[in-house]
């Protein structure tokens, strides 16, 4: 007994050390990675007992499929299995590595624009897109045991192939969108939790459109852009943090603006393959050329109107640059693939590049100064307003869609079934269409399909909104123990959850009453206030080292500091 006395009291010394320990260690700060791993064991296992190669991935599926197709249309075997071929890896990965490169380096870049939050947006988007990658594939992968249901499968899995690893980079997208508009403002955890809710409303309103409403809406301005825009802004609205507005970290600086616009190049560059990722055809050719020319419609346009509207100085904004030169790939995402004419898609272009650019303008300040939408990033002028243009413009486009001569239609030919599957006839596939990939389909309407359009954007804005306002209330709810939300003093700051050099201060002024401006050559720069700074007293060299020098003197009451303020060559 007494050496079980011992024991015990050595014990609860040990309990009590840990306790300790870990008080020291923010218990909230554990939180995160305690989930993130906890998921992560969940998953694995949910992989293994669910997740399985599609038949693409399984030895002699080409055979299989060019024996099939060539006993329905005639078609020698040999071209059949090289066709079926050139549809699968060579076709679909050089599009997912774009679409790739756009998730980890343009999203993650872009968002580099806060002057003391860089890590944080590189670090925490690259941190969020795998989990999306993860999670999406089995939220979509559950419902579509739906369609498993429909055609009696005996055994339910998640079928994984090269269409599916877009398909989750595109989910991906949807909650880096999100994090756009609550950047700065939510701590790990909450955008961890954020991402588990939104990742089951977009599962679920992506198998509406799939089951039931079948609109075409190949680049994803409304499944994707639309919805990870409003499902952000209402989270950022059950998130409102006073602090957050005029916060002196919530603004930019030069080389963070830099940054940021490498980000914005990698997405103008790959928006193209961005939209016609999972087009097939002559569609798929037309969904590159139309994004092309609408991308540099939005470039022109942002230039444009920029200058127009930026007060008296006729200036250009960097934010506008970094963002509403995007709004063209938005805006052309639901009519990409569609019989629209380059003309049109310059138009489009152009009209998203001035709506983003009057949207940070006018309409960002407006909605959080009466509705109290802290949009961190803007979100709402670059994903969410051009995204209902690109809606509107498709219901437009699907209700003069045709497959016959009619004058007062577009007549797109057998390739009207790829754009939209729906309108294909239920039976009696002509050779063309079999050979072209087309299945049967609900043989609607030109009228039918575009009120199934316009459905579809009711839908996403109605799950978005309310999903948003439901998982915002989830993660700011402050009843679960060690799970605060960020302290006002931690907004937009790196330093919360990460290690900074020795030297982050130097280079990521806290405010901006703090150093602005390090110039390399100059060992110290003291920044003056501009109601404070005086004529500085200027000495001219002889003009054989043909220079100027120009020092400026800060005066304080206690001391008085000689700092070199500019230098500059003649």
């Amino acid at each position: 007994l007494e050496c079980i006395g011992v024991y015990w009291g050595h014990a609860m010394k040990c309990l009590k050390s840990l306790k300790m320990a870990l008080t020291k260690l923010q218990l909230q700060k554990l939180l995160f990675p305690g989930c993130l791993f906890s998921f992560e064991i969940v998953c694995i296992v949910l992989f293994g007992l669910l997740v399985e190669y599609d038949v693409g991935g399984q030895p002699g599926h080409e055979l299989d499929v060019a024996e099939e197709l060539a006993n329905e249309t005639g078609i020698p075997e040999d071209y059949l299995l090289q066709l079926d071929s050139t549809r699968s890896t060579t076709k679909v990965y050089p599009f997912f590595q774009d679409i790739h490169v756009m998730i980890f380096v343009g999203f993650g870049f872009l968002m580099t624009f806060l002057r003391r939050y860089g890590f944080s947006s590189v670090g925490f988007n690259m941190m969020l897109a795998a989990f999306a990658i993860q999670w999406s594939t089995i939220t979509l992968g559950l419902f579509s045991f739906i369609g498993q249901a429909q055609d009696n499968a005996d055994r339910y899995e998640i079928f994984v192939s090269l269409e599916s690893l877009v398909t989750t980079d595109f989910a991906a997208a949807a909650v880096l969108i999100t994090f756009g508009a609550v950047l700065g403002k939510a701590s790990p955890f909450q955008m961890f939790g954020i991402a588990f809710f939104e990742l089951i409303f977009y599962a679920a309103n992506d198998a509406l459109n799939v089951y039931v409403f079948k609109a075409a809406d190949v680049g994803g301005s409304m499944l994707i852009h639309t919805f990870g825009a409003y499902f952000g802004l209402a989270c950022s609205l059950m998130l409102y943090r006073r602090k957050a507005t005029d916060n002196d970290r919530n603004s930019n600086v030069y080389h963070s603006d830099i940054f940021a616009m490498i980000g914005c190049l990698f997405l103008w560059l790959f928006w193209p393959s961005f939209n016609g990722a999972l087009a097939s055809g002559n569609a798929q050719y037309r969904a590159i050329i139309n994004t092309y020319f609408s991308m540099t419609g939005s470039v022109i346009a942002t230039f444009i109107f920029s200058m127009i509207l930026n007060g008296k100085n006729r200036k250009l904004d960097m934010v506008h640059v970094q963002n509403a030169t995007l709004a063209g790939g938005v805006a052309i995402g639901s009519i990409a693939d569609m019989l629209i004419g380059p003309w049109a898609a310059l138009f489009v272009g152009c009209v998203a590049g001035a709506i983003s650019v009057f949207g940070y303008k006018y309409i960002s300040p407006k909605i959080e100064k009466w509705f109290f939408l802290q949009d961190t990033c803007g979100v709402h002028n670059l994903h969410g307003i051009p995204g209902l243009l690109s809606a509107i413009a498709s219901v437009v486009a699907a209700g003069v869609a045709s497959s016959g001569e009619d004058k007062n239609r577009v007549n797109y030919g057998s390739s009207l079934f790829l754009v939209f599957p729906a309108r294909a006839p239920t039976d009696n596939l002509s050779d063309e269409e079999l050979l072209l990939g087309i299945e049967t389909g609900d043989g609607r309407g030109a009228g039918h399909q575009a009120g199934f359009q316009l459905a579809l954007l009711a839908s996403t804005l109605m799950i978005a909104i309310i999903g948003g306002l439901i998982s915002g209330a989830i993660v700011r709810c402050t009843c679960i123990r060690h799970c605060k939300p960020i302290d006002d003093d931690e907004l937009f700051d790196d330093d919360t959850y990460w290690e900074l050099p020795e030297d982050a201060d130097k280079y990521l002024p806290l405010n901006t009453d703090d150093i602005s401006v390090v110039n390399p050559g100059i060992e110290e720069a003291h920044y003056i206030p501009e109601d404070e700074r005086k004529e500085p007293e200027i000495t001219v060299l002889p003009s054989d080292t043909m220079g100027l020098e120009v020092f400026g003197v800060v005066k304080k009451e206690e001391e008085i500091t000689e700092a070199a303020v500019q230098t500059s060559t003649v």
